[in-house]
Parts: structure tokens; sequence; C-alpha cells
């Protein structure tokens, strides 16, 4: 676990231009730096980078961050690889228990021997006949082979002797799966064989995948689960197609190592695949957090329309309202490989034109095999979409209009068809993210309306005051200081049970809970904050709410306005809690009761007075 005080630290060292530069062409524009953004294509420079805050928003894309998101999204990596990313550029050594250093020098150990072993199989190859042919067989150009690293595995029982020499009965070649011990001898586990390197997103060798020459089995041979290789986590083809998967805005998930690389060779730099198994939720997850769009693409045949299916299953509980996956079905006879020779890459291109969206997927697949014109065959269609719908709770959106046209077909009306299934239906349209704005600041009892008066339904009715406060908050850093009674008030313990994350935020600032005054926090900057929110379930809203900032420039006594507003309104709902609780006691406290009305009158005038100049709460100095 990296410290919080060293992220933050390492962060005020950081300057979130030079972090872009070497990836985006910037200009300044104002005082704001502006570029190509490298997260779609485009023509005019929307990607912004604001110095003063440290963070960077697309206005085309959206996409959004501070220093260290822009790392994990340009490249793919994981928090704590951008982290020492980060610390390495500035010099910084980044703080690890014993046991975290100890993992990462035997992963970096595990890797240097596979990057080892890759560089003896693409000189095999060079001088290996077989493994040229069977290449030139399959029209794999030169370039081709360079850019994806094939290599050939000698069939040899212990080719790698000659590499390691005395290493070779170390206990780390089997543990990265470069060779077998079985009944006290020890050989090569690759043997006779194309070499496909598997590489994690920085590029380094983690695996390999293997194709056997002639008869043999089996015909692919993967290397086994390691320190360093989750077969359920990489992607085959990420790191090689990183630039083109940018470019296009999406990534094509096929099913093989060869469609990969015919692919890229035909034009179709983004496509990727899933590691000797079936496209799983991580590996989609993955890909979701780098581009908008997934496109699956897979054979025609019973085997492919069976791992289409699969795919939008495991798509189904991960997708967002502002995500898309579309599907491809060849025609039985092909493969994307036997489709680009027989008809050229327009021929692909044209199946990506007519893909089909994943709601017409969901329909059709779950159509297939049922009598549609019977009650019997509506039912079936109803009973096997149920568990899916249910799954997509990151897309209520999406899920609202496919019960819509889910509706047309089985012949009900949407409402029937979320009460039968169990998603009331006015909840089903609401967004991810209005659902957790709503309990940001959750607040017991009766919310307050726009007029001052109790709202039904117990929730502050407002978004966009949270929006607002939220936004001010991140423009100016600094107000947590000046607000700090406020959220301790409202902020911790039982009384009002809100996100901890803002307030364990705001101490990591200040050096402390403890820390004196004139701490950090004057010069905490908007990429920080967003930093130290990360661990927040709200973190990602967080995000989003920061680079909306960046469109609107909030002044520094409009935000504190805005806060204050918010925390006036609060109070006076807290305060109508516990009249209405005294007024409906057993035993009547009218002195507690007039007191609350006092308290509520000054509240009252307070809040209308700071909308209009810059006045204290009541009992604040």
């Amino acid at each position: 676990m990296i410290p919080e005080s060293f992220i933050k630290d390492l962060l005020d060292r950081v300057d979130i231009v030079d972090v872009v530069s070497p990836y985006v062409s910037l200009k300044k524009k104002g005082i704001n730096w502006f570029g190509l953004c490298p997260f779609h294509h485009e023509k005019t420079g929307s990607f912004s980078v604001n110095q003063n805050k440290q963070f960077f928003k697309c206005f085309g894309c959206g996409a959004h961050g501070n220093a260290v998101g822009f790392l994990m999204q340009y490249k793919g990596i994981t928090y704590p690889e951008a982290i020492r990313e980060l610390a390495q550029s500035v010099g910084l050594p980044v703080p690890e228990e014993r046991g975290e250093r100890k993992r990462r020098e035997r992963s970096e150990s595990l890797s240097d021997l596979m990057l080892k072993a890759q560089n003896f199989y693409i000189a095999e190859l060079a001088k290996s006949q077989i493994g040229l042919s069977y290449l030139k067989e399959r029209q794999i150009s030169e370039a081709t082979r360079q850019k994806f690293g094939l290599g050939y595995s000698p069939d040899n029982w212990q080719a790698l002797e000659a590499v390691f020499g005395e290493k070779y009965s170390s206990k780390a070649l089997e543990d990265c799966g470069l060779v077998i011990t079985k009944d006290g001898h020890r050989y090569d586990r690759f043997r006779g064989r194309v070499m496909f390197p598997i590489r994690n997103p920085r590029g380094q060798v983690i695996g390999f995948g293997a194709r056997v020459i002639g008869k043999g089995e089996p015909k692919y041979l993967n290397s086994p689960e390691t320190d360093i290789f989750k077969k359920g986590q990489e992607v085959y083809g990420l790191w090689e197609g990183r630039e083109a998967i940018r470019k296009a805005g999406r990534a094509i998930v096929c099913e093989g190592y060869m469609d990969v690389i015919q692919l890229s060779q035909a034009g179709f730099g983004e496509a990727v695949a899933a590691l000797g198994t079936a496209i799983g939720e991580a590996h989609i997850r993955k890909l979701f957090k780098i581009v908008p769009q997934i496109i699956f693409s897979f054979d025609g045949d019973d085997a492919g329309r069976h791992a289409a299916r699969r795919a939008l299953e495991q798509a189904l509980p991960v997708i967002t309202d502002t995500q898309e996956a579309r599907f491809i079905l060849l025609p039985p006879e092909h493969d994307p490989d036997s489709l680009i020779k027989a008809e050229g890459s327009e021929a692909y291109e044209r199946e990506i034109q007519h893909s089909f969206p994943l709601s017409t997927f969901f329909i059709d697949s779950l159509k297939a095999g049922k009598s549609m014109g019977t009650p019997e065959g509506r039912s079936q269609f109803l009973a096997e979409a149920k568990p899916l719908l249910l799954s997509m709770k990151e897309a209520p959106v999406l899920r609202q209009q496919l019960i819509g046209s889910i509706g047309l077909v089985v012949r009900m009306e949407p409402a029937e068809i979320c009460s039968l299934i169990g998603i009331p239906f006015a909840a089903a349209a609401k967004s991810a993210p209005a659902e957790r704005r709503r309990n940001f600041f959750p607040v017991r009892g009766r919310g307050v309306g726009n007029n001052g008066r109790p709202m039904a339904g117990g929730a502050l009715p407002v978004l966009d005051l949270r929006d607002r406060m939220l936004r001010s908050f991140f423009a100016w850093p600094s107000l947590f200081k000046e607000f700090q009674a406020d959220i301790e008030e409202h902020m911790t313990g039982s009384h009002l049970a809100g996100d901890q994350k803002i307030l364990e935020a705001w101490r990591a600032a200040m050096g402390g809970e403890d820390q004196e005054e004139g701490g950090s926090v004057d010069s905490l900057t908007t990429g920080t904050l967003v930093q130290l929110l990360a661990g927040s379930q709200y973190s990602d809203e967080y995000s989003k709410i920061a680079s909306e900032e960046m469109s609107v420039g909030t002044p520094k006594d409009v935000a504190r306005r805005e806060i204050r507003t918010a925390f006036l309104k609060i109070a006076l709902d807290e305060v109508r809690f516990r009249l209405d609780e005294v007024a409906s006691a057993e035993v009547f406290d009218a002195e507690l009761y007039n007191g609350l009305q006092t308290r509520l009158k000054q509240l009252g005038t307070a809040l209308k007075q700071a909308a209009s100049e810059d006045v204290p709460m009541p009992g604040q100095g």
C-alpha cells in the first residue's frame, strides 16, 4: 500500500504538462494547454491541460483525470505502475512494504527470464526453415513478424539449456513456465512450435502462446498461470495495438492469435484476443477503460455463435450507458483470415459497418430456437432474459431501452416486464451516476425542496446543488480549510453517514488530523484532490465533476457561496427533521422545540443573505 502522504508529495513535484507532453504536442492558449486528444481521432485539438489545477480534459470524448490517470489511460497500466513511473521521472523512491517489494522484484526477475527466452526464439525463427515456411504459407510479412515478436522453439527437449546454462536447473525457469520437471527429468515446455509472446501493458513478455507446426496435440499450447501471467486478465495484442486502438476509438475482440495478427496486417491494428480462454468480464473491463467501443468478432459456425453469446453475457454486467458493444458473426465458411484473403480487407470493413448493436444481438440470440409466435416461446424468452437484464447494473438507461424493445417481442408493456423480473420501472431509467449523487449527503428523514419545505422520499432533492458544491471544492480545494467545521459536523460519525473520503482527503492534505494552522491545503490542486479521493466508492463521479469544473471555471467567491449555501440547506433539513421528532414525541419538550424554531429562522435568514453576500453561518465567527 503506497502511503497517501507520498502520493501527495509526488503530485506536488510533478507537472502534468511535463507528463503529457511526450505523448501529445501541446500549445498554450490562455491559461490552458491544448493538443490533439490521444484517446480518440480528431482533427482539431479539443484536449485541454490546466497547469494550475494539474488536470486534463478532452472536450471531444470526455476523457479526463490527473497525471496518474493520464498514464493509466494512455498506457493501460495499473495505478501502482503509474505511481512508480511518475516517481521515477522525478527521482523519488516509492516506499513499499517488505512483502510488496519482494513480490515486485520477483516479478521483474521472472520477466527478465521471459525476455531472454523471447530473444532466443526470435533468433531461432530466423534460421528455421520449418518456422519461416509456415509463416510464409500463412502470408505473414516480415514487418508483421517483427511487430508481434514472433519466434520459433526448436524441436529439442532442452534447447533453452544453451541459453540459461547453469540456471536451466533453477526453480525460477519452472516458476515462469518455460520448463517442466517430471519424474526427475527437466525439459522445455515449448518444442517445435511458432511462438507468440504475450506482453503486459508495459510491453514486458509475461507468457507465450505456441502453435504446433504439422501434426501434434495440442494445436495451441499456452504458458501456465504464473506470478506474472494470469490468462483471465491479459489481452493478446493490446500492447502491440495500443496506438491503433486509441486512434480508432475501439477494440476488435476476435478468437485467436492468428486472427489478431492477420487483421493487424490487413489494416485493423485494433484487433485483440483473449488468451486460450473465453472472453471474460476482466478482459472487457480492461478494454472499456481504454476505449468506449468494443466489437466482438466471431466465426459464423456453431462454436462462434456460442462464443458470441458468452461474450454478450460477460459484457452485460460491465457495460455502462456511455459505452457500446457490437457483434460480428462472419459467414459460416470464413474466419477473418480466410475472408480477407478471399475478398480483401474491404469485406471485413463491411462486416464492421454491418455489425449488430448489443441490443439487437441480445434479442436475436434469445429468440433462436423459440416459437415466438406462441405464449410458451415468449415466456421462455423472458425467463432467459431475466438474469441477463438483472446483471446490467452499470447501464440502467440501456437496460430500460432494451426492455422497451423486448416488450415489442413478447407483446408486453415495459412496466409489466419490469414487475415480472423485479426491476422498479421508474428506477430503471435513472442513471447510475444520478443514483450515487442522491446519496452524496444522505440525510435522516425528509429532504428540503427548492421552496424550503420538506419533501417526501427522505433524500435531499436538488442534485444540481450537490454538483455545484462538489464542483466548487474541486475548483478551489483550499476552501476545505475554510469549511473545516462544516465538514467535520456533517461528514463524520453516525450523525450524517456521508462519504468519509472527502474528510480523509482534507486531513491528508493538511498532513494529518492534528496539523497546525498553515498546513499544505492551500497548495492542494484539483489533480491531487482527485487522487486522494481515489479510494472512494464515488471516485469515478468525483473525477467527472472535476472535469466539468474545467469547462466552468468557477470564481473563488462564487465557489465559497455555493458551498456555504449547500451546508446551510443541509442544516435546515436537519433542524426540520429534529422539529418533527420533538413534535411527535410522547413527552413534548417545549424549550427544545422553541430553540429549534429559533435556529430554523436563523438559518433561513442566513440562506437568503448567502445568495447575495459573504455572511458566516449563525453561531460561527
